[in-house]
């Protein structure tokens, strides 16, 4: 897809949270924009073995809208890996990662794409998102990503993004490290970096709806923070030096989900909505 038709790449990781189907619902009931969706699953059971994924798959399918699952598994770092893995599949201009658990009105990506086109080379465009995590420590006067916010992606961001999830472990991945980074800081300052331009849509709100999760879960959250805008500058110039080699994107037609118990209704899925066929 390329920025000229305003079609955008839809990645969503989940670990299994029951409001999957709502987020998939939301996305393929969009108005008036082209999407494909790669979802990658690192829960420890296939979700697209649930009623409510099926049904949403099955939309997919009688909206003609190509959508792809990947089983990749449990681990100590299914965020970051699985974030990567949907970057390499998803090289688009205009990239959106969704969680699993936030929702959109159906006009939200038409209001997205329409700022966008105005726009030419930018750094992401943000919804407001409700009931969501807000940086304490971040840059001034800048709009911070929040999820479903649109992205500009070119070979640079691509490229910095694949280095980002490979390297380093965020608060949300189990394993124990002393230097972690937390995704939302690290994109709010990859674009300030950048030096390009980020806007806050204020007629678009996005719905987070995990309300039980305290909006302040970040143990050190200031030294988390710096530290992810510190690893941005740093990947920046590493990948504009050369010194990151581009890692090869995945061919979406040959993704192979790792072993685990497949039904019947999973290998037709598979087949059915694999992109590209």
């Amino acid at each position: 897809m390329d920025s000229e038709d305003g079609g955008i790449d839809i990645g969503i990781l989940t670990k299994g949270k029951a409001t999957l189907g709502m987020v998939l619902a939301s996305l393929l009931l969009q108005e008036t924009v082209t999407v494909r969706i790669y979802v990658v699953d690192t829960s420890e059971r296939p979700v697209i073995n649930r009623e409510d994924v099926r049904f949403a798959l099955r939309l997919a399918g009688d909206r003609g809208i190509l959508c792809h699952y990947d089983f990749a598994g449990e681990s100590d770092l299914a965020f970051s890996a699985g974030k990567r893995r949907l970057i390499q599949a998803l090289p688009g201009r205009h990239l959106c990662l969704m969680d699993d658990d936030v929702v959109m009105p159906s006009v939200a990506l038409k209001n997205l794409v329409a700022t966008a086109q105005n726009q030419g080379t930018y750094g992401y465009i943000s919804p407001i998102c409700k009931n969501s995590p807000n940086l304490d420590a971040g840059p001034a006067n800048r709009p911070q990503y929040s999820p479903g916010s649109l992205i500009y992606q070119d070979e640079l961001v691509h490229r910095v993004l694949l280095a980002y999830y490979e390297t380093t472990v965020d608060v949300l991945d189990k394993r124990k490290s002393d230097q972690k980074v937390w995704e939302t800081a690290f994109l709010t300052a990859l674009f300030e970096v950048l030096n390009r331009t980020c806007l806050r849509q204020e007629d678009t709100i996005t719905y987070h709806l995990d309300y039980k999760e305290d909006k302040h879960w970040i143990d050190e959250e200031r030294t988390v923070v710096a530290r992810s805008r510190l690893v941005a500058r740093e990947l920046v110039e590493r990948v504009r030096s050369g010194t990151v080699q581009q890692a090869p994107v995945i061919s979406t037609s040959t993704v192979v989900a790792r072993p685990a118990p497949i039904s019947r209704w999973t290998r037709w899925a598979r087949r059915a909505f694999r992109f590209g066929a």
